[in-house]
């Protein structure tokens, strides 16, 4: 198995790129729904930046962001709501409407900053 870690500012330059793939939509969203535990600091960052609410659930209006679409099958259950990720991967069951990276390698383990010890 391979790790790829993610420092926080691998963190910050990749949710920079995911928000601005949002906002280039112009698509106004009532809030963000960051699903546990993966998607809460990017829903975190994603309501400063679109100054929308964070929300403690998901609403027919509101975005939903995740770390990543692994399996898809966490997503599965929101897939009518458009939904930002960090990663995807070619075979996810629940394509984000948007994403920044996609890991290509089933072996892989993407190590995000709030693991890091």
């Amino acid at each position: 198995m391979t790790k790829i870690k993610l420092d926080w500012e691998d963190f910050g330059i990749k949710t920079n790129t995911l928000i601005d793939k949002v906002k280039a939509d112009n698509i106004k969203y009532d809030g963000v729904y960051g699903v546990p535990r993966g998607g809460l600091a990017l829903a975190l960052s994603f309501s400063h930046a679109l100054d929308i609410p964070l929300l403690a659930y998901p609403t027919n209006e509101s975005l939903v962001v995740d770390d990543i679409s692994d399996t898809g099958e966490t997503l599965m259950y929101v897939k009518r709501k458009r939904i930002a990720t960090l990663y995807t991967t070619p075979w996810t069951i629940t394509e984000p409407d948007y994403h920044v990276s996609v890991k290509e390698n089933k072996s892989d383990w993407i190590v995000y900053p709030w693991e890091l010890k």
